[in-house]
């Protein structure tokens, strides 16, 4: 391939031009950036994370399966089990953007820091989302050969939110895809594909559900639990979540502006009431949702942003529509019916009503992503493998403080002390 300056051009694979920072990242030599937006608290040692079996671990290990292909769905002794995943130790190259703005994923890896894209001696390259640096360190790992990772925030992250530098309690570290993209399969799709069927995972899924239900759990866990402020109604109650425009985890799972419209438009034609959950960044100006101004021209229509809970939203509706967002996890969770206009990862298993063949123009022809995730998700599982997957099988959790290795179960202890210890409880 042609170079600059001795560096592999990679624009013709990604698409991403070799600006300066693609170059910066390919040259660079430091593993780290200084004023890092998330520091790492407590961090003391690049392999402070040592495994520990929570509860899940710990009782999966006295049924007997943990030496049985059960044992090798994640089962097994915290990440250790978890056979997709990188050696503790291995070193992973990562982009300048992914170095500097999330230092504490060391801790993951068991490493003193993450690596330059182009530094010797990787076993491994990560990304994390699907923008432009993500493309890049996915082509780069095509031209060295070396096993790619895809990173994402868990299901159930922190109380506060990313982007005020609030620190994950768990992460995504996938093999095969990201779990939003329905064109290919992920790691945590074949997990969901292998659960169904097992008793042992059901029984491990349904303390999930129930914990997380129990507690009101969800991704984010800032907003207060009240009840919303919605005008009384006799009629059926249709909760619609909008997304941000330019949002990519929309057409990654095969959503589009049409699939919104066609949202909207099946709603209000139900003769139910329709409360359009919008982002409040959407509601104040600042950014533009994908269906919030065509909502807020239908008479009827009730726009919502006030800051209260998921749950405490999910609680008072009948029925979850939406497209690609965690509301239908978390809708599933509790019991809620849900309607995917697009397919998300706990979309095509039976557990949804699936409108997303016929959300958009051209849905199921051959070749089309939706089409591949009808062809894909043949297995059947109940809510509670499905909670199990996605919250146990497939995550790993760290403490915040120590980075020691937990599980699912203690995450919730620790983000259920964080609310109290902020009043969010009362």
């Amino acid at each position: 391939m042609p170079d600059v300056n001795g560096v592999p051009d990679v624009t013709g694979v990604t698409g991403v031009p070799a600006t300066a920072e693609t170059m910066r990242d390919m040259t660079a030599t430091d593993a780290g950036a200084p004023g890092a937006a998330q520091t790492a608290a407590g961090d003391t040692s690049g392999t402070a994370g040592l495994r520990e079996a929570g509860p899940a671990e710990t009782r999966f290990a006295e049924t007997g399966f943990a030496g049985t292909g059960l044992g090798e769905m994640g089962l097994g002794e915290g990440s250790a089990s978890k056979f997709w995943l990188p050696p503790m130790g291995t070193r992973v190259g990562a982009t300048f953007y992914v170095r500097r703005s999330q230092p504490w994923l060391k801790h993951y890896f068991g490493v003193d820091m993450l690596d330059p894209t182009w530094a010797a001696g990787l076993g491994g390259m990560v990304s994390w989302g699907g923008r432009a640096p993500a493309k890049f360190a996915r082509a780069v790992s095509r031209i060295r050969r070396v096993p790619h990772f895809y990173l994402e925030d868990g299901f159930l992250r922190s109380v506060g939110l990313g982007k005020e530098n609030a620190l994950p309690i768990s992460i995504q570290i996938d093999d095969l895809g990201m779990p939003v993209r329905a064109d290919r399969p992920s790691r945590l799709e074949r997990l969901i594909a292998d659960a169904a069927g097992s008793q042992v995972i059901a029984s491990l899924g349904g303390d999930i559900r129930e914990a997380l239900v129990r507690h009101r759990l969800s991704k984010y866990n800032s907003l207060p639990h009240r009840a919303p402020k919605i005008d009384r109604t006799v009629r059926r109650r249709i909760l619609l979540v909008d997304q941000v425009y330019g949002d990519v985890s929309v057409p990654m799972a095969g959503g589009s502006p049409e699939s919104f419209r066609h949202m909207l438009a099946d709603a209000v034609q139900s003769g139910a009431q329709c409360v359009v959950r919008t982002h409040p960044d959407v509601m104040a100006g600042f950014r533009k949702g994908y269906m919030t101004e065509e909502a807020a021209k239908l008479p009827g229509v009730i726009l919502s942003s006030e800051p209260v809970s998921a749950a405490s939203l999910i609680e008072v509706v009948d029925e979850v529509w939406t497209m690609s967002s965690q509301f239908g996890l978390d809708a599933l969770l509790r019991g809620v019916p849900v309607r995917c206009y697009a397919a998300p990862f706990y979309a095509g298993w039976g557990l949804t009503e699936d409108r997303f063949e016929t959300a958009a123009p051209g849905g199921g022809r051959p070749g089309d992503a939706r089409s591949g995730v009808s062809i894909r998700r043949q297995a059947r599982p109940g809510i509670d493998h499905l909670a199990a997957a996605a919250f146990s099988l497939y995550p790993v959790y760290r403490d915040q403080t120590t980075w020691g290795e937990i599980d699912v179960f203690a995450a919730v202890e620790r983000l259920i002390a964080e609310r109290r210890t902020l009043g969010l409880d009362g």
